[in-house]
């Protein structure tokens, strides 16, 4: 379906979704001009019955991970010449009804990116662990991008300018949270909508924990690497406030049974020692970082 003689196209990353992948072809297919999915490698019937459902395959020989996939969906998108990308999960959790709802800013031109948000509107019943989690990832990605509701929502669209525009390295489930940092960078705009999400269909095929090493790897790489200063300073007066706090212990110590906790002692030590080292390496970054921008 194509709104305003714009190609919108539906591109979904799966790993063995078997048991799903039919019925979001199916219902996607009434509110875009293509369905693709991107297999990761699965090693169930998830590229078969796809196809049988009336998508295409764009199909990894090997698991590679889901920022792979994503880049992947990305390459397709270009492929295909496609004016809007949507993206969304092939475990059923998304409602692809909501397409249309995802897509309205981008073909209005009112929008780089729109991210379908699960706690805005009316707030789905995410499990406890899950909304914790996710929170903690939206603080933390949200240090070096736009502040948004819902930065690991896998349900998407994109506009010609941010499928041409972005560049991506992430391989795993960060990508979520670097598509968001590198979008700030480019000055692309984002906004969300409400969706809805279900929980009761399928299990996550990555443990959450591991999700979360991932996404805050990849936020503290691209905060490390793009701003240095808050990087090394948060980590130096992080240091320096526990070396303090060891060290009035050790003193306090000392001053009670009149015997230095040598171990401590040196603890202190190390610790406020890397906590000034790292706020001076912050500085001088910062200023090599800062000189060469005003260059370019």
């Amino acid at each position: 379906m194509t709104y305003k003689n714009q190609k919108i196209i539906a591109i979904v990353p799966a790993y063995n979704e078997e048991a799903t992948i039919g019925s979001v072809v199916l219902t996607a297919k009434n509110y875009v001009d293509k369905v693709v999915i991107v297999d990761d490698g699965s090693s169930d019937k998830t590229s078969a019955i796809a196809e049988l459902a009336g998508a295409e395959v764009a199909r990894h020989d090997e698991n590679m991970g889901y920022g792979a996939a994503i880049k992947t969906c990305f390459d397709v998108a270009k492929k295909y010449n496609a004016d809007v990308m949507v993206t969304l999960d092939g475990d059923g959790q998304h409602n692809p009804s909501e397409i249309t709802k995802v897509v309205k800013s981008i073909i209005n031109g009112e929008a780089d990116i729109v991210i379908g948000s699960r706690f805005l509107g009316k707030s789905s019943r995410i499990p406890g662990y899950r909304k914790f989690g996710i929170k903690f990832l939206n603080r933390m990605t949200n240090l070096s991008s736009r502040k948004v509701s819902d930065t690991q929502s896998g349900f998407r669209a994109y506009s010609r300018k941010a499928i041409n525009s972005l560049r991506l390295n992430e391989s795993g489930m960060g990508i979520g949270s670097e598509i968001l940092m590198n979008a700030q960078k480019l000055d692309l705009k984002i906004e969300e909508v409400p969706i809805s999400v279900r929980y009761d269909v399928s299990k996550p095929s990555q443990h959450p924990l591991s999700h979360g090493a991932s996404v805050l790897g990849t936020v503290l790489s691209y905060i490390e690497e793009k701003r240095p200063l808050e990087f090394f300073g948060l980590i130096g007066i992080l240091c320096l406030t526990s070396g303090v706090g060891l060290g009035f212990w050790v003193f306090q110590r000392y001053n009670e049974v009149h015997q230095l906790a040598t171990g401590s002692a040196v603890i202190t030590a190390i610790l406020v020692l890397t906590g000034i080292l790292s706020i001076f390496s912050g500085i001088i970054i910062h200023t090599i970082v800062s000189s060469l921008r005003i260059k370019e």
